[in-house]
């Protein structure tokens, strides 16, 4: 076989390589040479035909790198390689093919894991979404709040309008306002416009009835404990302190929009818990000495210190101004105690002893007291006329400008009568009248159909005075007509009957068909006895000796506080009790 030329083989490639192709040439590994043979002389050459001198090889195309395979071991007819040739070109060289390589079957398998990867990979980062669906119901990554939705929106971009709420469910386990359930289910992979429901829970159902225990008998720890189970919606405990509850019990409760038999979840319940008794803090006083009592007591309430006042006279310090105080600026004392503070009434008036005054000087005291309210009271007395005989307020007494006094003052002793004829013919009841007028006044004079004088005169005009008697005074000198009388005088008088002595026959007066009882008239047997005689012709009339003063009308006992209509007919019995006298209290009826 000709020699190859490997200068020319390496030209070739240099060549390929420029025109972009890439070529394997034979290098020199490729050529073993031969054995050499006997020296010979040289015989011409002939000339090699290019085709037969340079073999080019096929291109190959990159393959994975193959381990190189191990050479032949030279023969034994070839000489060993550290024998050199005696001349280069004598050396023949023959061209040794080796085999294509081959991509093995495991590296073939990996490659194509490999490009699937790549395909995955390309799905995965093109095609397939990429927002993961949290889980809001149970809150393993946000909260269960539709804020907490918003800030996950906003983040991933995911559009508003996709995202909407469904109405709201009562739930006993989940929260008012948090959500108990989503459309997508956690974990699964979204895209920005993919449409979410959420549900928020409305909380316990208002309307479930809950039996309404015995409040005032539990602690606070045991109504919250009951409102807890029973899921209330709308209970409320506050504390305050109580000197009387004892700490933990109950105060007060108020169930509002509602009632116990029919209360609710819903039902509103207020409960007020006692703290005990509030522990006594310490206060600093501060002096109120030339201040209003109004800034002192505003002062105590605030610090919860009881203020007492106690009021005095001050010529010196303007009214209701405080003068002194029982704790001194400065001082401390608890919350609760009491502080005593001194105030002034303004300048007093002195009440003198008016007692024994006469007219004269008790009118000229009142003009200079112009600040005192005076009442004046009037009885008869045997001191003079205007004299004073009494006073409701103590003399030397200090007393407020306006302060209302009673003064009693003397009328002198009751006059009877101008003329011993004064009273002649005139109606016994205006008689009666005028002794009731004087014993108002501090008197005690009695009139009335006395002793003989009981039985009347006949003739004139029923219930005229036809006579006066002075011999049935109280004194020995019977004093009843004396004038003045003496203030425990007994006047005695007769009346005429209205029975005519003539002839001819009296015309009759219809009797009235009824007449009325006062209280006045029931106040004491003389006034029983002037009614009894001035109502003769209409009732009945018949004293009794008794252990207590009454009147019945018929069998009834009258209420002698009130008035009573007495009908034409009737039958009044009057009970009195007999007083110890010489004259027997039964001369003076006239049934």
């Amino acid at each position: 076989m000709a020699k190859k030329d490997f200068m020319s083989e390496l030209a070739a490639q240099v060549a390929a390589e420029k025109r972009g192709e890439r070529t394997n040439i034979d290098g020199i590994d490729n050529f073993k040479p031969k054995n050499r043979p006997e020296m010979k002389d040289p015989e011409p050459e002939e000339e090699p035909q290019p085709e037969e001198e340079i073999k080019e090889t096929e291109e190959v195309k990159p393959q994975p790198t193959a381990p190189a395979e191990p050479q032949e071991e030279p023969s034994a007819e070839e000489p060993a390689d550290d024998d050199e040739p005696d001349s280069f070109g004598e050396e023949t060289f023959v061209k040794i093919d080796k085999p294509k390589r081959q991509i093995r079957k495991p590296v073939l398998i990996g490659l194509i894991a490999a490009a699937a990867t790549v395909v995955v990979l390309l799905v995965y980062f093109f095609f397939v979404p990429k927002i993961v669906m949290p889980d809001f119901v149970n809150g393993t990554e946000y909260d269960h709040t539709l804020t907490a939705v918003s800030n996950w929106a906003r983040q991933y971009q995911i559009s508003t309008t996709s995202i909407a709420q469904a109405d709201p469910q009562y739930s006993d386990t989940v929260a008012k306002g948090d959500i108990m359930a989503q459309s997508v289910e956690a974990g699964t992979r979204i895209k920005k416009d993919t449409p979410i429901t959420f549900t928020l829970s409305n909380g316990p159902d208002p309307n479930v009835a809950v039996s309404f225990p015995d409040i005032r008998s539990m602690t606070k720890d045991e109504i919250d404990s009951w409102a807890k189970e029973n899921l209330l919606l709308n209970y409320k405990a506050t504390t305050q302190y109580s000197d009387t509850v004892e700490e933990g019990n109950v105060i007060s409760y108020e169930v509002k929009n509602g009632d116990e038999a029919g209360f609710t979840r819903g039902t509103t319940l207020n409960v007020v818990i006692s703290k005990g008794s509030a522990p006594a803090g310490q206060v600093t006083v501060t002096s109120f000495v030339n201040k209003t009592y109004a800034e002192a007591s505003s002062w105590a309430t605030t610090n919860k210190v009881t203020a007492q006042r106690v009021d005095t006279y001050s010529d010196t310090v303007a009214a209701d101004t405080v003068i002194s105080q029982s704790i001194a600026a400065g001082s401390t004392m608890k919350q609760g105690d009491t502080i005593i503070f001194t105030v002034s009434k303004g300048k007093g008036i002195t009440i003198p002893n008016l007692v024994g005054y006469s007219a004269e000087q008790f009118d000229a005291w009142q003009k200079a007291n112009t600040g005192i309210t005076v009442v004046p009271t009037t009885i008869y007395n045997e001191a003079p006329v205007g004299q004073v005989l009494s006073q409701s307020i103590a003399a030397n007494t200090v007393v407020d400008s306006g302060t209302v006094l009673e003064v009693t003052t003397s009328l002198y002793l009751p006059i009877l009568q101008t003329d011993s004829q004064q009273w002649i013919d005139q109606d016994y009841l205006k008689l009666k009248a005028w002794v009731d007028d004087v014993n108002s006044h501090g008197a005690n004079i009695q009139a009335g159909e006395y002793g003989d004088f009981a039985n009347r005169k006949s003739g004139g005009t029923f219930g005229q005075i036809a006579e006066i008697a002075c011999s049935y005074g109280t004194s020995d000198d019977n004093n009843g007509c004396d004038r003045p009388l003496s203030l425990n005088a007994r006047i005695a008088y007769r009346i005429y009957d209205g029975v005519s002595t003539s002839n001819a026959a009296p015309t009759a007066t219809p009797a009235p068909s009824q007449v009325t009882l006062t209280h006045d008239d029931m106040k004491d047997l003389a006034s029983m006895q002037k009614f009894c005689d001035a109502n003769s012709e209409t009732v009945s009339c018949s004293f009794e000796n008794g252990a207590a003063f009454g009147v019945k009308l018929g069998d009834a006992d009258l209420d002698t506080g009130k008035n009573a209509t007495i009908v034409n007919g009737s039958k009044l019995t009057i009970t009195y009790v007999a007083q110890p006298s010489s004259t027997n209290a039964t001369e003076s009826t006239n049934p």
